[in-house]
């Protein structure tokens, strides 16, 4: 639960877009799958390629993941915002796992589910972490990666997730904004105009 003394602070953070991966384990011993959806992921290092990622201490992946078993992390793309809903909300381990699975995961060379339709996947072995707060800061070693098709992909930003894609018209943000600049600018040529007219009268 957030201090309402620093809701502001909430509120700020929250305007941070970032992307959204799913990120997954598996104990051999047990046959038990752990996975979670992060939006704090980040490239640690590309030389050798490392990437850390932020996991709540409270989170039942982390113990594996710390114990040196291999991890994945999974870029989601647009069409993933059913499997993530699911998974960030108050579900049981049991629904959870057969969103995944009706996601198309499948089992990987690591051991981790892997979901086919991601924009990127990456297999990881644990080379350091950082305690912060709540969060443990998990540093990845990059074993191997794949890449998937283009896609848009999915986002996190205000609290929301979706990709970014304008869906009433179907323009991206970028191409809105560069529409209403543009339409500005016109307004402003027509305005610059028009007073050059009133001046020479």
């Amino acid at each position: 639960m957030t201090d309402p003394a620093h809701a502001h602070i909430y509120r700020a953070f929250a305007r941070y877009g970032s992307g959204v991966c799913f990120v997954a384990t598996y104990d051999p011993d047990s046959g038990e799958d752990r996975f979670l959806i992060a939006a704090s992921v980040l490239t640690a290092s590309v030389n050798p390629f490392h990437l850390a990622v932020s996991i709540g201490k409270d989170r039942d992946a982390l113990a594996h993941i710390l114990s040196g078993k291999p991890w994945s992390v999974h870029v989601l793309a647009s069409g993933h915002e059913g499997l993530v809903t699911t998974l960030t909300g108050e579900t049981t381990k049991s629904e959870r796992l057969d969103a995944v699975l009706a996601a198309g995961a499948s089992r990987s060379a690591d051991g981790t589910l892997h979901l086919e339709d991601t924009l990127a996947s990456f297999s990881c072995q644990t080379a350091g972490t950082i305690d912060v707060a709540d969060q443990t800061l998990v540093v990845g070693r990059v074993d191997s990666a794949t890449t998937g098709r283009d896609r848009l992909p999915l986002m996190r930003w205000n609290r929301r997730f979706g990709t970014i894609h304008h869906r009433r018209s179907g323009y991206s943000i970028a191409d809105v904004f560069l529409r209403r600049f543009a339409l500005a600018g016109l307004v402003g040529l027509v305005a610059g105009v028009a007073i050059a007219q009133s001046l020479r009268s």
